[in-house]
């Protein structure tokens, strides 16, 4: 089987990739420059922000399009956007399993339980300190461990912890 990446909707951010000709598309047309492999697509899971899309690759790496006006691409520079997939700058040797997208941020879990965020932070959804304004590059938080999902609203976050494994070895009741 040939897996395939498609997309519709709205493109004048690049938020599906290459630029198209049409600010729309209606019909469901393959998303060009995703990552690929053998099997087709190298993408496992996808998450979609107001003007930017974030790619999550079966082998833990993530890559984005779109609007990067906060910084939400991860890529270190608050710009314009992009119309090409490009990856996220991430720290060598982490590999992510999840991911979610907010209207202007980004969010990531790894295989460890850290979490990684960038993007706007207007309103605190990244979990960082009032000062911080923009994150342009994937930041870990360091008050979420063994986080096993995150999920992002318009601009807001939530993080969902599994310490099963540590109430189990303090002998603790479930």
């Amino acid at each position: 089987m040939h897996a395939e990446l498609l997309g519709c909707g709205q493109t004048g951010e690049g938020q599906l990739g290459a630029r198209l000709s049409e600010p729309m598309i209606r019909v469901p047309e393959r998303i060009i420059g995703a990552p690929n492999d053998a099997d087709g697509t190298a993408v496992k899971s996808v998450a979609c922000g107001e003007q930017h899309t974030v790619f999550l690759t079966k082998d833990g790496k993530m890559w984005s399009v779109g609007s990067n006006l906060d910084g939400q691409l991860g890529r270190g520079k608050r710009s314009e956007g992009s119309f090409s997939i490009y990856p996220v700058s991430l720290t060598s040797g982490v590999e992510i399993v999840q991911i979610a997208a907010g209207r202007a941020h980004s969010v990531a879990v790894a295989d460890d339980g850290r979490v990684f965020a960038w993007g706007s932070n207007e309103h605190g959804q990244l979990g960082m300190e009032s000062s911080v304004v923009w994150q342009e590059t994937p930041k870990r938080i360091k008050e979420l461990n063994e986080v096993v999902q995150v999920a992002s609203g318009s601009d807001h976050c939530i993080a969902l912890t599994d310490d099963f494994q540590e109430k189990a070895a303090a002998g603790r009741d479930f």
